[in-house]
């Protein structure tokens, strides 16, 4: 084996995953991985990998590398984002769930020999996509290097239970991909196959197996606290948006710990980490070196980010260097915008916004609009919840003594809930969609 290999070993005494439930052993592992094998075309190609289930994800992802192949992950599963990365890339295979056929019959394991896999920490891991967010999804490349190093700066930082991690996000988006799926596999500990969405579902599945740690984004722990489902006290991550303090808050009191919230990014993977009860600043981790460019905003060097980037990546979040490695974020640069010559944060007016009652989820952006005065003009698209009743004229009257006159929203759309992806993220698309009246639901 040379440095740059990547040894990854499992214990067949501890299961490697929860499905409905029932353990799934590495022993049952490597029998489906090399059936898993025998399925790989060895015609040139990409393997893309659309699994719902952390098994048959976990199974995809090992047998893609051992065949040499790169693994595509799509931002969504909507079939024309499908058909547009079937357009771009030359595609070997596609596995989706129930491809392995897993029935979780006993296989008889040899104590002897343990089971190892070795990989190439060079190797060509991972063509993912990012969100888009904040415009057209595009391809972020990924060594297995890179995405193992994040895993084990996770595993050297964070106190992890020793018992199975629960996960509300896909496996498809690097944040479920490293949290849910890499994680789990350096940690030793079991992941659970199945990705609940709503409280009651989480909650089953983590009281079915005793787990430990929950990975979520800030809309779905929302949705827990709401539901006035207790929170047992288990490690929690939230990432993907701003975890509102309210939500830290109610959490801390209800579970009796914090949640840790995770900053990063498609291209950069992990940056820093907070638990912003007990302070404020954002901790890099500790292979991350971060900086400022002259206009204030974010840049990061760290081996979670593939050479293609460059050796310094520049983000768009506006930071202030704080001491001892720290610093706070001020928002994505694009959330500042100039209407009537002034400076307005849409971060701000979607905080005010958030604060109203009967709100349980908003998202605002600026059109260009035209005016004698304003070039621009903020919209708002709110949602209310399954039984809410408030209305945009309400929300206006409570947005009142917190707006002035240009940070008001000129356009306030409501709904039951805003059409997120699974990771808790809205698309700039789907966003300017819900202010057509024929696309509101």
């Amino acid at each position: 084996m040379t440095s740059r290999d990547l040894l990854f070993r499992l214990a067949d005494d501890k299961p490697f995953a929860f499905r409905n439930g029932k353990p799934i052993y590495p022993s049952r592992l490597y029998a489906d991985l090399q059936r898993t094998e025998r399925l790989i075309n060895p015609a040139t190609g990409d393997i893309l990998v659309t699994c719902k289930g952390r098994y048959e994800f976990s199974l995809a992802l090992l047998a893609s590398w051992r065949s040499g192949k790169t693994v595509i992950l799509p931002p969504n599963l909507h079939q024309a984002t499908l058909e547009h990365i079937r357009r771009q890339h030359t595609i070997a295979n596609e596995f989706g769930d129930g491809f392995s056929g897993f029935a979780g019959a006993t296989v008889a394991k040899d104590d002897d020999k343990p089971f190892e896999l070795q990989f190439s920490q060079t190797h060509p891991a991972l063509t993912i996509y990012t969100s888009g967010s904040t415009g057209a999804p595009k391809p972020v490349h990924k060594s297995i290097g890179n995405i193992f190093a994040e895993a084990f700066a996770l595993k050297q930082v964070l106190a992890w239970p020793d018992k199975p991690l629960v996960a509300s996000v896909p496996p498809h988006h690097l944040y479920g991909l490293t949290f849910s799926v890499l994680l789990p596999w350096v940690l030793g500990i079991p992941m659970v196959n199945e990705c609940p969405l709503h409280a009651e579902e989480v909650i089953d599945a983590i009281d079915r197996v005793d787990a430990g740690t929950l990975i979520s984004v800030p809309v779905h722990l929302r949705s827990l606290l709401e539901q006035k489902i207790s929170c047992k006290p288990i490690m929690t991550i939230s990432s993907a948006s701003v975890l509102d303090r309210d939500i830290a808050i109610q959490w801390q009191e209800k579970s009796g710990r914090e949640i840790v919230e995770i900053y990063g990014s498609s291209e950069t993977g992990v940056i820093a980490y907070r638990r912003q009860l007990s302070d404020a600043g954002w901790i890099p981790f500790p292979d991350v070196r971060i900086g400022t460019s002259e206009h204030g905003l974010l840049q990061v060097a760290s081996p979670f980010i593939h050479n293609s980037e460059g050796n310094i990546f520049q983000t768009q979040d506006r930071v202030s260097l704080l001491e001892g490695r720290r610093f706070q974020l001020h928002g994505r640069a694009d959330s500042i915008v100039k209407i009537a010559g002034k400076r307005v944060s849409l971060l701000a007016v979607e905080e005010a916004i958030k604060r109203c009652r009967g709100v349980v989820d908003a998202a605002v952006t600026a059109v260009p609009v035209q005016g004698h005065i304003r070039d621009m003009a903020i919209w708002a698209a709110v949602a209310t919840g399954e039984e809410g009743d408030v209305d945009a004229r309400t929300i206006r009257t409570q947005l009142l003594p917190q707006l002035d006159g240009i940070k008001m929203p000129r356009r306030i759309v409501t709904m039951k809930q805003l059409p997120r992806e699974e990771n808790g993220k809205l698309s700039r698309e789907k966003l300017m969609a819900l202010f057509h009246k024929d696309a509101l639901p």
